[in-house]
């Protein structure tokens, strides 16, 4: 209270940061979840080069082919993640969701100095999660590789 009898507060808790976890192989990444605009199973998601949910057209990444890591997608787990920044929009598939988690900024770790090539651009640092680390996916990367990729292809269709 202050002396003038009114309430003050102060806020010594910072707003934490959301992600959705998911897993790519061995590979934990977190999107910010700010991006994320559904997750569906692969029979939601379809076939073909792009998916279409409420008049957004979301085209497939191959985030494993980008990272160069092995995925097995046919599992039970296997689900796709639509991402979006509003101006590019991606539908990412991956091997298992865990959900969202919050972290408080502070939570978030630089990575280590051994990254030192374009792992740098790819990732923003790390949370923990589970009994593991998570490698914080930049979106501005990620959503940039869709931008590039559909540019490049005829008809703007992913190959």
């Amino acid at each position: 209270m202050s002396l003038r009898g009114h309430h003050r507060t102060e806020s010594t808790h910072e707003q934490g940061i959301s992600f959705l976890v998911v897993r790519l192989g061995k590979t934990r990444l977190a999107l910010p979840a700010d991006g994320v605009r559904g997750v569906l199973t692969p029979a939601e998601a379809g076939v073909g080069d792009s998916i279409k949910a409420v008049g957004i057209t979301y085209q497939h990444l191959d985030l494993v082919g980008f990272l160069m890591i092995s995925a097995d997608f046919d599992t039970a787990d296997t689900r796709v993640v639509l991402y979006s920044n509003g101006r590019s929009h991606a539908a990412v598939r991956v091997e298992q969701v865990f959900g969202l988690t919050e972290v408080e900024p502070v939570q978030c770790i630089p990575l280590p100095a051994h990254f030192r090539a374009d792992e740098r651009t790819w990732f923003s640092g790390m949370i923990l999660h589970g009994e593991g680390l998570a490698l914080i996916v930049n979106p501005t990367w990620l959503l940039g590789e869709v931008a590039e990729v559909v540019s490049m292809t005829p008809g703007g269709m992913l190959r």
